[in-house]
């Protein structure tokens, strides 16, 4: 966190990202349905995404994802917590992220992200998370 001249604290860039005392806000554009499909966690209680960042989150991170979803006009502001640390070639995975658990009162973002993707054909391909 930085501090301005009157000793007041401000917000840092990082990136896409915004840092300030409590909150890391992030983004995810979702431009299709096998994006959603390799980003969305259904198996994180209240639903999750992985966000790919080289930034050092920490678990239990505070996040605000804006999230911008294809089929949706205006961008979708999202609230979570992360809850996994993926590194560069820390596993199988190739991408460098997070795992961010979304809260309790996204549940309507989750009711609509499941049904974007009931219609996707069961092919079982791996996910940035599995």
């Amino acid at each position: 966190m930085e501090k301005d001249k009157l000793g007041l604290a401000t917000k840092r860039i990082v990136g896409d990202l915004v840092t300030n005392i409590d909150t890391i806000s992030c983004s995810l554009d979702i431009k299709n349905q096998n994006e959603l499909y390799q980003h969305f966690m259904p198996f994180v209680k209240n639903g999750g995404f992985f966000v790919s960042s080289k930034h050092a989150f920490a678990l239990g991170d505070s996040v605000q994802l804006r999230l911008s979803l294809y089929l949706v006009d205006e961008l979708v502001v999202v609230q979570g917590t992360v809850i996994w640390v993926s590194f560069n070639g820390d596993s199988s995975l190739d991408t460098q992220g997070v795992g961010v658990q979304l809260t309790a009162s996204e549940g309507d973002l989750v009711s609509t992200i499941k049904c974007l993707l009931d219609d996707m054909p069961q092919t079982y391909k791996s996910t940035l998370t599995m």
